[in-house]
């Protein structure tokens, strides 16, 4: 039988550790946090339960939701207008304008233009236009514009326009809690890995308490936080290099309570880059909750999220959605940000043209090691489904190495 220590217990550990131990294998798993889910994260809030981490199941989440079906979560329609996010007041836009630009982007945007932003900025919009195009792609992906790969517009080309949009009722945590709960005592938490020993033939891994030994290992931690292990010896090489290389996207939540029921909305502000949203809940009814989400940190800091005060933020959201009914007593809202998790240092991987997600090289194992999350997961990068892909690529790997 295989031994593997998989190093995380977000959602990719998780799903490389069902894969293996559904293949025979014996699996243990170490978590640095106290929980597991990693960067999903669901906590009630106002009466409802909010998503502090990754929240949205997109258009083509298949094996996020296979495993939601196989552990009997139900999934809820969201509501929320995600890929139409309108600004309003002076910086409205005509409704066809908005049409037309999210056709010229679903038909494809140069890709030899230097950058996104140059992207956006070759579609020949209406200066207000490509300002919103220009906001939304910074914020989505919490990394300014003028540094992301064209590409990003392509990844991100489903996400503009009218579809559904779904969470796991009760929140999405309840998938990690479920494969948790299925691997049962083979989950440690509170268990951070101080080193890793490894040969061609083996690991030998290391918390602060105890020691593993195992055949393989599965690193499902973020690349962000890798320099926190002791590797011994270091790794090099390019699947080390590319992990080095990874740039992380920074991004803010504000939960602001709401006194009155509203319908589900999606509304930018594009001088105060953010946007804000509405939803229902499990059951249909309005969820009693706005949702203020921006991103990369001059934004985040613009807004006092940086400082751990929604003062800031909560003004400027009261001012925008003036149409709503907001609780904008401070200590009634939640602050969730990512910069400052020790576990992650940010929020997901951006593709940066200063320093490149290389694809190829993230998925490759050095030695008896290999490597999982988000960031490992080519066009699903940045979101849930690429990180439960990612863990079963990586289980799959381990178990095709004989």
């Amino acid at each position: 039988m295989k031994r593997v220590v998989v190093i995380g217990a977000g959602y990719a550990g998780l799903a490389a550790a069902d894969r293996l131990r559904s293949e025979g294998a014996e699996v243990t798993v170490l978590e640095a946090r106290d929980r597991v889910g990693g960067r999903v994260w669901s906590v009630p809030f106002a009466g409802g339960v909010i998503e502090r981490g990754a929240e949205f199941i997109l258009p083509g989440y298949e094996v996020m939701e296979g495993l939601a079906e196989r552990f009997g979560i139900p999934v809820a329609v969201k509501g929320t207008p995600y890929g139409r996010r309108v600004p309003v007041g002076d910086e409205a836009v005509p409704e066809g304008d908005l049409e037309a630009a999210f056709e010229r982007i679903g038909a494809g945007v140069d890709p030899g233009a230097a950058s996104a932003a140059d992207a956006i900025d070759a579609l020949g919009l209406e200066p207000g236009l490509s300002a919103l195009i220009r906001t939304r792609v910074g914020i989505s992906n919490g990394h300014p514009a003028d540094d992301l790969e064209v590409s990003v517009l392509d990844e991100g080309a489903s996400t503009f326009g009218d579809f559904d949009n779904f969470t796991l009722e009760g929140g999405n945590q309840r998938l990690a809690d479920a494969i948790a709960g299925d691997l049962g005592d083979s989950v440690r938490l509170a268990s951070p890995v101080r080193r890793v020993r490894w040969t061609e033939n083996g690991v030998m891994i290391a918390t602060a308490d105890s020691e593993a030994r195992a055949d393989a290992a599965v690193v499902a931690a973020p690349a962000s936080v890798l320099d926190r292990i002791d590797f011994d010896p270091p790794l090099e090489g390019p699947t080390a290099e590319a992990l080095a290389g990874v740039a992380y996207g920074h991004n803010a939540k504000l939960f602001v309570p709401m006194r009155s029921p509203a319908s589900p909305s999606a509304i930018m502000s594009i001088a105060g880059h953010f946007w804000s949203y509405t939803q229902t809940g499990a059951g249909g009814e309005p969820a009693p909750f706005l949702v203020g989400y921006t991103g990369t940190m001059p934004a985040i800091e613009a807004l006092g999220a940086s400082d751990g005060d929604p003062g800031r933020w909560i003004t400027e959201l009261a001012e925008l959605r003036d149409d709503l009914d907001l609780e904008t007593a401070p200590e009634a809202a939640l602050l969730s940000t990512w910069h400052d998790d020790p576990w992650v240092r940010g929020s997901y991987s951006a593709r940066s043209i200063s320093s490149p997600l290389r694809d190829d090289d993230l998925v490759r194992p050095i030695g008896p090691l290999h490597f999982c999350g988000e960031h490992t997961a080519g066009e699903w990068h940045g979101l849930m489904e690429g990180a439960l892909r990612s863990g079963i690529r990586a289980a799959d790997q381990v178990l095709g190495a004989g």
